[in-house]
């Protein structure tokens, strides 16, 4: 994941959202799709999945949907997941709202080091537990 830009972190994060919204992490996707989710041009997203694809993030033919590899899919779910963390503490510990959370939590997910989202994520759990 080092490897990818904020950009196409973001791109393999939508592509995984679109298709668990569509009850299957393996689905297709539609370039149309990502393209209005990232408020886009197709021709953006179009340049974006030869990234993903010669990353080996995403397998895609021409004019067909796109697909997660295994490896992309496990990619988004840390992405996904940290996201989820990161917006967590804001809003139930910080009391950030819902909307600057998503946001800030969009932002720092890409830069944030295991260890420290294990730290929040153990914190949080102590939390609840308590």
């Amino acid at each position: 994941m080092d490897k990818l830009t904020i950009a196409m972190q973001n791109y393999l994060e939508t592509i995984y959202e679109i298709a668990v919204n569509n009850n299957d992490e393996h689905s297709g996707v539609r370039l149309s799709d990502i393209a209005a989710k990232l408020n886009v041009s197709k021709a953006s997203v179009n340049n974006a999945i030869s990234v993903l694809v010669n990353a080996g993030y995403v397998k895609s033919e021409k004019y067909q949907d796109v697909f997660l590899t295994e490896n992309g899919i496990e990619t988004a779910k840390l992405l996904t997941n940290r996201h989820e963390v990161i917006k967590k503490l804001f809003t139930d510990v910080l009391g950030v709202d819902d909307e600057t959370a998503n946001e800030d939590a969009c932002a720092i997910e890409h830069i944030i080091s295991r260890e420290a989202i294990q730290k929040i994520k153990d914190f949080l759990d102590k939390q609840e537990n308590q």
